[in-house]
């Protein structure tokens, strides 16, 4: 393979600097206008490689320089390369693209372990050993951390005394490490643990367990897309466990499971705006660098899969004023990804020409052929610059293969790697992640200050945007002079002197907020607390606002930083057209929607799949974890992971104070015997106690499937209302159903569905008496005289007589009943007391009039009748005196009249008795 490099040979201008390494300070040839966070950035990665030399004459260390050397030697041994001086060319290219930030390698991801598909049985308890071990390593992560805090407390609490040593070291004469052994001992510790801490007092600790043992590893699983869109059973599961994890990938074809489950593939990334250049794109030194890195992986790889991708194309459409939110910026976006591949696959398949296909590729050959195939018609159809040169170079990778094969069958892929990205100068890696408008660059004497990126210097220079209002809007003014809110002369009422404010202001061109400038870090804790009056507790606080203590407000405050620092967004920038805010607006804030449609779109191209990343918040619900999965799933990702959000710092949650115990009485004990006899006034103390009474949690009590109950059909002012009641074994109402007749379609469903959560509340343990009180009495149309209920006569509303109805029926409140019309009518008033109807007789009726025939199945017998003494209002006892009159609570003929009531002889019971002879009549 002959390497022809468009690439410029020659590093470029490095000078030397000093870099803080984590064991020294070292110096370091580097470009000049690299940060000292991207030069850290390569050092890191060439020491992450095992790469111990470190050559102060080479840029970078000699990092980048090693590795392009190694890559080439081993191409020329295996025979890629048909001689030493191709083997050299292609060295100083390959080192030229990473000396000028044009490319980088990628470390290797660890490998994901793969599970069954979720819909098959052995799904959960693969998936549930996974959980179960997680959860174990993360208890046993915090439980160790708490015990090995208190052993250390016991060795500082030998520490800190200061006496014999003896009397230091014995628990039983050093308080404090009496109070920290029963600690440790508390936490589980034994006591061989603690005699060891309190011998080792003073040596360094070492942790017990790595910080790391309770990371979940990454686990993929195959799903349907269709039950994931409809979030079956199997769907519902999966994302409660990604919920809980964060570590489970779905992928939503078997192909791309058993790609995410390879091996750790090597990788490289490239800086798609490199090649940007005006309004042309240099299509032909993209693809000589494309290829060249694919080569370059293709070499390295071994037995192991190789994975290019791409950085900053979020940057590289803002340059050319496309947005990720339309179908232009996807088009370009998708246009560009299928140029890669077929780069990519051409360098491929040239490889293989030397090195001979991979036998992966022999299996899948067909389907691999065709993939290229139909990646170059979809490619041609985009509207986009790049689409015919897609498209082209698409067919060319498809002849190649055709006749060489290829080395690797899947080789790009649009994954992020955020070490990547900062050697690459913060341009994110990714399928069109959005740009940042705002950057950092370091001066002369290292202090980093906010720039525009490149990019959005770009854009708004071809818009013809003007610069400096958008700059003072982003970026502030740079100082607290002619600020709204709290300018000098305020800081200097409020008590700060010209030196405070001249510190706040040097502060505020590093500084991240306005709080931070004036920080007692910056502004000094002696004139804090000498001038301000600060008191020393406060000062030790790390949270301490020195703003909000010298009486300024939030709103103030705000107004301030931003006059400050600025907005640090250029989406709301008044200076800007409205198509313009909304292209940043889209970068800075990008939609789900939007972001997923460009995954969708980008991943018809790309060889591989990535996970597409839902992000949820830390306080989200495993239902809402399940939508967000779903609408991936709809929006045509290939693969997803639910990522939840971790709690904020200090996150602790509102528990109530436990209640204090209540005294209990103390019973005196009887004198003895030898002793007098003792006369105590007895006082009697009267207490209110509440009993509260558990009404089965929150559990559901399920009604059987085979219930009984009743139907009672009545009329409220002329409109018809059927109630039908379903009830437990023991006779309790569980639900109930509301019908109405002649009553628009949206009232007849409000009633439906008010029916179904009464009847979910009584099944969760509201009890019934809760919702009679809280539904009579409530007045609205349809109101007035009630047809057909023999105890309710008038209501003053539907939601009146349902209730009313359901209290007579199984709470016994005969107060709820009205026998004629004129009680509790439309107006709500009743017709007074004393006002009394004529008598009627009660008879014995037949058990079948309240038992049900067909709920019995036969089983009750024809001849059971039901005797008067249990009825309701209209069978209530009989005036004393007359022959006959039972007691309902003893069941002797013993009533007798008595005044208002009716009591009897036999037991005692009394019962009002009610205006006598009450008619049926209505």
């Amino acid at each position: 393979m002959r390497i022809q490099s468009r690439h410029p040979a020659s590093a470029p201008c490095v000078a030397p600097r000093e870099i803080e390494r984590p064991n020294a300070v070292v110096e370091v040839l580097a470009p000049e206008d690299w940060t000292d966070a991207r030069v850290e950035a390569w050092l890191d990665w060439a020491a992450e490689r095992n790469d111990g030399i470190f050559d102060p004459e080479a840029p970078l260390g000699g990092g980048p320089a090693r590795y392009a050397d190694a890559v080439a030697k081993t191409g020329l041994s295996d025979g890629v390369f048909g001689d030493a001086a191709d083997a050299d060319a292609f060295r100083d290219a390959l080192l030229a693209t990473m000396l000028t930030g044009v490319a980088s390698p990628v470390g290797t991801p660890a490998a994901a372990q793969r599970l069954p598909d979720i819909a098959e049985i052995e799904f959960k308890p693969a998936v549930e050993g996974h959980l179960a071990r997680w959860r174990s390593a993360r208890l046993a992560a915090r439980a160790a951390a708490r015990l090995d805090g208190a052993l250390a407390q016991v060795g500082d609490a030998v520490q800190r005394c200061h006496g014999d040593a003896k009397a230091c070291a014995d628990p039983t004469k050093n308080s404090a490490l009496g109070r920290a052994a029963r600690r440790a001992r508390d936490l589980g510790a034994d006591d061989r643990m603690i005699l060891d801490a309190i011998a080792l007092a003073g040596a360094p600790r070492t942790g017990l367990i790595d910080a790391d043992a309770s990371a979940p590893s990454s686990l993929v699983a195959t799903a349907s897309r269709q039950g994931v869109a409809a979030v079956d059973e199997a769907a519902s599961f999966a994302a409660q466990i990604g919920w809980e994890t964060s570590a489970l990938i779905l992928a939503l074809s078997p192909e791309d499971a058993d790609a995410l489950a390879k091996d750790a593939p090597v990788r490289a990334a490239i800086d798609v705006t490199a090649f940007q250049h005006d309004d042309a794109f240099d299509s032909a030194g993209f693809n000589q660098v494309v290829g060249l890195w694919a080569t370059a992986l293709e070499i390295e790889r071994g037995d192991r899969p190789a994975e290019i991708g791409l950085a900053g194309v979020g940057d590289w459409l803002l340059v050319q004023g496309l947005s990720a939110a339309g179908d232009a910026g996807r088009d370009a976006a998708s246009a560009l990804w299928a140029l890669t591949v077929g780069a990519a696959m051409s360098a491929s398949a040239e490889t293989a020409a030397a090195l001979g296909a991979d036998p992966a590729f022999t299996q899948e050959r067909q389907g691999v052929l065709r993939g290229l195939a139909e990646r170059r018609v979809r490619a041609a159809a985009l509207r986009s610059p790049l689409a015919s040169e897609a498209a082209a170079a698409l067919a060319v990778a498809h002849g190649l293969a055709r006749k060489h094969g290829l080395r690797s069958s899947r080789l790009v892929a649009a994954f992020a790697d955020p070490e990547a990205a900062l050697r690459l100068g913060g341009k994110t890696l990714g399928h069109a992640a959005g740009a940042a408008p705002i950057s950092t660059a370091q001066t002369a004497d290292g202090l980093l200050v906010p720039i525009f990126s490149a990019a959005a210097h770009t854009c708004l220079n071809e818009a013809g945007a003007e610069l400096d209002a958008a700059r003072r809007h982003a970026m502030g003014y740079g100082s607290l002079a002619e600020s709204p809110a709290i300018d000098h002369m305020v800081l200097q009422v409020r008590g700060f002197t010209a030196h405070e404010i001249e510190q706040a202001e040097d502060a505020l061109r590093h500084a991240a907020s306005l709080r931070a400038a004036f920080a007692p870090s910056v502004i000094g804790a002696g004139f804090l607390s000498d001038v301000l009056g600060v008191p020393a507790e406060a000062l030790a606080d790390p949270e301490f606002d020195t703003l909000a203590f010298a009486g300024f407000s939030e709103a103030e405050i705000e107004a301030a930083e931003r006059h400050a620092l600025g907005a640090r967004r250029l989406s709301d920038c008044e200076a800007l057209e409205g198509e313009l805010r909304a292209l940043f607006a889209a970068l800075e804030t990008p939609a789900l929607a939007d972001r997923l449609a460009m995954i969708a779109a980008v991943e018809t191209f790309t060889c591989l799949a990535v996970p597409a990343v839902l992000d949820t918040p830390f306080d989200a619900r495993p239902a809402d974890a399940a939508r967000l999965q779903a609408a991936a799933a709809r929006a045509g990702v290939r693969a997803l992971r639910l990522n939840r959000a971790a709690p904020p710092p200090g996150f602790a949650l509102s528990l109530p104070e436990p209640e204090a115990e209540a005294p209990r009485p103390v019973r005196a004990e009887a004198p003895a015997a030898e002793a007098p006899p003792v006369q105590v006034k007895e006082r009697i103390v009267e207490r209110v106690v509440e009993r509260v009474v558990e009404r089965g949690g929150r559990a559901r009590r399920k009604l059987p499937d085979r219930r009984k109950g009743y139907i009672q059909k009545a009329a409220v002012g002329g409109h018809k209302v059927y109630l039908h009641t379903g009830e437990y074994e023991d006779g309790e109402v569980g639900e109930i159903f509301i019908d109405m007749h002649k009553e628009g379609a949206a009232f007849r469903s409000l009633m439906n569905n008010f029916a179904i959560a009464v009847s979910l509340g009584l099944q969760h343990g509201v009890p019934l008496d809760e919702f009679v009180d809280a539904y009579v009495f409530t007045k609205f149309e349809p109101a007035g005289p009630v047809t057909g209920n023999d105890s309710i006569k008038s209501a003053t509303s539907i939601l009146d007589y349902i209730f009313r109805e359901l209290g007579v029926s199984y709470l016994g409140r005969d107060d709820l009943a009205n026998a004629d019309p004129g009680e509790f009518n439309a107006d709500g008033l009743g017709r007074g007391e004393g006002v009394e109807d004529g008598a009627a007789e009660a008879e014995p009726l037949p058990a079948s009039k309240f038992i049900s025939r067909g709920f019995s199945r036969g089983a009750a017998p024809d001849n059971l009748v039901f005797l008067p003494f249990g009825g309701r209002r209209d069978e209530q006892p009989r005036p004393a005196g007359a022959s006959g009159d039972v007691c309902p609570a003893c069941g002797d003929l013993a009533l007798s009249r008595k005044g208002g009531l009716v009591v009897c002889d036999s037991c005692g019971t009394q019962a009002n008795g009610g205006p006598q002879g009450e008619s049926d009549a209505g």
